[in-house]
């Protein structure tokens, strides 16, 4: 409705409202004072249901989301938004206190799992420390001296040009397990994954920043874990599982436990050869 219609439906009823008598006036007023009661009472009520309702949603969902093997991640799914994880057990990682512990008589250390018959990369661990953290950082980054398993197909690269928040990338990275900034390791094949732009950036790598953080600036150990969960004899995994948790304070400064999904907006992807196809 156009301004000027609605200073002359104002008019109209003010006009209207003083040829009423003192006793229909009052009568009037009445009825605009419950009518509006009414519509606050009701919406109020409305929304505090609407906040309720997603509240018990979210709470749910948190519910649901727990995972403790292959099968059960396999059946956790991308809901197509900007946010390409799932929290796991509430954002809380599960290690065991032992596993916690592990080796704490050395400063860092990692351990990458072998690679099975298809030569895929598995589970890795490590203790990450600001001694290591720090050692990287003045070394000069080499070139990922290898390509993952998934990144050829027929002798051929299932990587392509694709654009991603209006920016001109690739639809794969070789994606690290453990980061080059928290190992050094520049990409022992123990250590890669065919990972999408999205899964590796901003999926892994805001965790992995919360990560260096912790280390750069609270100085303490984190214990760490991440391991790809492939689906049968598929080449590409279908998601990185991630768990950090700092060790001095128990997790008080760091302590995740997410499901990033190996995913590209607006791409569809063959996880058994590697092949990409815009949708």
């Amino acid at each position: 409705m156009k301004k000027s219609e609605e200073k002359q439906l104002i008019k109209a009823a003010q006009h209207l409202f003083k040829r009423l008598t003192k006793t229909q006036q009052i009568i009037a007023l009445l009825v605009v004072a419950v009518g509006f009661g009414t519509y606050y009472v009701v919406s109020k009520s409305s929304n505090h249901q609407t906040q309720q309702q997603v509240q018990q949603h979210l709470q749910q969902q948190e519910k649901v989301v727990t995972a403790t093997n292959a099968s059960e991640f396999l059946n956790l799914t991308w809901d197509g938004s900007d946010t390409y994880y799932v929290k796991i057990n509430g954002g809380k990682s599960t290690f065991s206190a032992s596993e916690l512990t592990q080796n704490d008589k050395t400063d860092y250390w990692v351990n990458f799992s072998k690679q099975d018959q298809l030569n895929r990369a598995n589970q890795a661990n490590a203790r990450l420390s600001y001694t290591q953290y720090m050692k990287v950082k003045k070394m000069k980054r080499p070139r990922i001296p290898y390509n993952p398993v998934g990144w050829y197909y027929n002798h051929r690269s299932n990587n392509q040009d694709i654009t991603f928040h209006n920016t001109p990338v690739t639809l794969y990275n070789r994606s690290h397990l453990i980061a080059w900034m928290f190992s050094g390791d520049a990409g022992s094949p123990k250590n890669l994954v065919t990972g999408t732009r999205a899964m590796n950036s901003p999926g892994m790598q805001d965790f992995e920043t919360k990560i260096s953080d912790v280390l750069y600036r609270d100085k303490l150990h984190v214990r760490y874990q991440v391991t790809p969960i492939y689906q049968d004899s598929e080449l590409l995994p279908r998601g990185i599982h991630m768990m950090a948790k700092s060790v001095e304070d128990d997790g008080k400064v760091c302590d995740i436990n997410v499901y990033v999904f190996n995913v590209q907006p607006n791409y569809t992807l063959d996880y058994t050869t590697g092949v990409g196809t815009k949708k």
